[in-house]
């Protein structure tokens, strides 16, 4: 069964003229009429260095006896002495076919369907509220509290989001600070869109949203005078997306990018290159050997399938040529060996952190800010 998103795709703020009447929902008394259960998340830090939590609503398809339904979902989060922040979300249920099985007794499907939501979290104390309603005026309704808090490997980590503060999970409120006028890095990212997980052939939400997160981390965390990007896939052997300068718009095309690609799709030719220095040393020397060359030039990606041996010779280094870093993220620790990425930072006389989660994440540029402070006021 699928559902399609009616109001929004994601958990959205509440526009000001409902605010009231969501109010008011949540604030009348009413029984779980709908048999449904709302299981929460608890938080947890993102890439972005933000905390995120949220919750999941389990409902039988019988609940709904197989008619076309529209189910509502509304967020109510009050941070500890603020005023609560409302968002909302909604899906449409298709109703099932003569032609399809169990459609003489709909009322006994046992299969599930799972709504989601999320928001941003700053740290601090929360009340959470969620309501679900349908259509047919039935609701069912969960109320938690919550506290958000680094652990003690997170407790350096240059939070995102200010305390006491919640923000809707879209990228619209990714504020990504804009280039500075005078001094600041000039940056290249070399962005390898590759799924996480070595065994699996295309690339999924989460693994956009990993890459999505850790360039909003830099641009974020770094002073940049201007930005390079370029996004490619080293098992297909070819570049995706290149934009300089990289700004605001090119990161929602960047995103769009990502959703279009189809890693799965991999031809011949690319499979007998997989192995070949010919594809990465090429991209590399284009920012090694540049007439404008970058300050930093940053790799960032999963762990490499290709373990492709790059030589010290095939790099076009020059006196000016930019210090090469290399974000190698391996999610399970004890896991990292040496790849294709990894080999060519190595020839490039560059340094490679090993990246196991966000805390490490900003560690490593908090380390590339300081070893590059002098080259940003080239």
């Amino acid at each position: 069964m699928i559902l399609y998103p009616a109001f929004a795709a994601a958990q959205l703020p509440v526009a000001a003229a409902d605010a009231q009447k969501v109010t008011s929902a949540f604030d009348t008394l009413s029984p779980n009429s709908l048999k449904c259960f709302i299981e929460k998340w608890n938080p947890f830090l993102d890439f972005a260095l933000r905390f995120q939590s949220g919750y999941v609503v389990h409902c039988r398809l019988g609940v709904f006896e197989g008619k076309k339904v529209i189910v509502a979902i509304y967020l109510r989060v009050t941070p500890e002495g603020k005023p609560p922040a409302l968002f909302a979300s909604g899906y449409r249920l298709p109703a099932i076919t003569p032609d399809m099985p169990l459609a003489k007794t709909p009322n006994k499907l046992k299969q599930e369907i799972g709504l989601s939501g999320v928001v941003s979290f700053g740290e601090g104390l929360y009340s959470v509220d969620v309501l679900v309603m349908d259509d047919r005026g039935r609701s069912c309704r969960k109320h938690w509290k919550i506290k958000v808090a680094p652990d003690r490997s997170q407790r350096r980590v240059h939070l995102a989001i200010d305390p006491l503060t919640v923000q809707s999970f879209d990228r619209k409120t990714w504020n990504v600070p804009p280039p500075q006028r005078s001094g600041g890095l000039r940056l290249t990212v070399l962005l390898d869109a590759a799924p996480i997980n070595p065994y699996q052939s295309s690339l999924r939400a989460w693994d956009r949203m990993f890459l999505l997160e850790c360039i909003y981390s830099l641009l974020r965390q770094m002073p940049y005078k201007s930005v390079r990007l370029v996004a490619f896939n080293l098992d297909q052997q070819r570049e995706i997306f290149r934009r300089d300068p990289f700004d605001d718009a090119a990161f929602l095309a960047l995103s769009r990018s990502l959703q279009e690609i189809e890693t799965g799709t991999i031809s011949v030719q690319a499979l007998k290159k997989r192995n070949s220095p010919e594809f990465l040393t090429n991209l590399a020397n284009q920012e090694l050997a540049a007439d404008a060359p970058s300050d930093v030039v940053i790799l960032l990606g999963p762990n490499a399938r290709s373990d492709a041996n790059i030589r010290p010779e095939l790099l076009t280094r020059t006196p000016d040529s930019p210090p090469l870093f290399y974000f190698h993220y391996i999610p399970w620790v004890g896991n990292a060996f040496p790849d294709a990425f990894q080999n060519l930072t190595k020839a490039a006389a560059g340094k490679t952190f090993q990246i196991h989660s966000p805390a490490d994440f900003d560690q490593a540029i908090q380390k590339i800010l300081t070893n590059s402070g002098n080259n940003s006021q080239k």
